[in-house]
């Protein structure tokens, strides 16, 4: 669904995030003090605009309380940020996207009335360490805090078994529902299933649990 979205903060991260979100067919507004900036990406997104997100006349002026999502894509001026999101919240936007470089700025931006607080270097850090230690997953989406879909090449010591021999939802509480190869793409519905060295699996469960089945 189509979303109206102003994005604050034309760094790196938040200049991406403007290119990609409207690329999806949103329809973007791109904030920043800095002139040049604005007009880097002015080509790329519905409007951009040179705006003080710090004074409330001008935020009232740009109606920003008409955007479904508010999202700041600098972290480093934190009083700034800190009296923009006050006006905002003033103003009744409806929803406000933090991004903290820390996790004591995440919480003040929190408790100020942001409605959620990206932490973007450190999901970095983990995905890396992650995508280093776990080598085979191919994809990840987390269901609940302590739930995940995951999408991993078979293992190795999978290779030849069906899934009734490897026991994997009693050994360690996950469940194997789909897997896909070069020929198929299929639900698992029967355990006596054999998989072949080709197989990716698409596994549920707790990623605690599946990161002592790959260690």
């Amino acid at each position: 669904m189509k979303k109206d979205i102003a994005i604050i903060g034309l760094g790196t991260f938040g200049f991406e995030l403007a290119i990609q979100l409207s690329k999806a067919g949103h329809s973007i507004l791109a904030i920043d003090i800095n002139e040049k900036k604005v007009n880097a990406i002015k080509d790329y997104v519905e409007m951009a605009i040179v705006v003080d997100i710090t004074d409330e006349d001008v935020l009232k002026k740009i109606e920003i309380n008409k955007f479904d999502k508010v999202i700041f894509g600098l972290s480093s001026d934190l009083e700034s940020i800190i009296l923009a999101i006050t006006h905002m919240k003033k103003l009744g936007v409806k929803h406000i996207i933090g991004k903290a470089n820390n996790r004591i700025k995440k919480e003040i931006l929190l408790k100020i009335g942001a409605d959620e607080v990206n932490l973007p270097e450190i999901a970095a850090a983990i995905n890396l360490a992650e995508k280093i230690s776990y080598p085979s997953v191919l994809d990840k989406f987390r269901i609940d805090y302590n739930t995940s879909l995951i999408e991993v090449k078979l293992p190795d010591k999978f290779v030849g078994k069906s899934l009734k021999e490897l026991n994997l939802r009693k050994k360690y509480g996950l469940n194997v529902v789909m897997r896909k190869n070069k020929k198929e793409t299929e639900i698992i519905t029967n355990p006596d299933i054999v998989f072949d060295e080709n197989d990716v699996l698409f596994i549920i469960g707790d990623e605690s649990r599946f990161k002592e089945l790959y260690k």
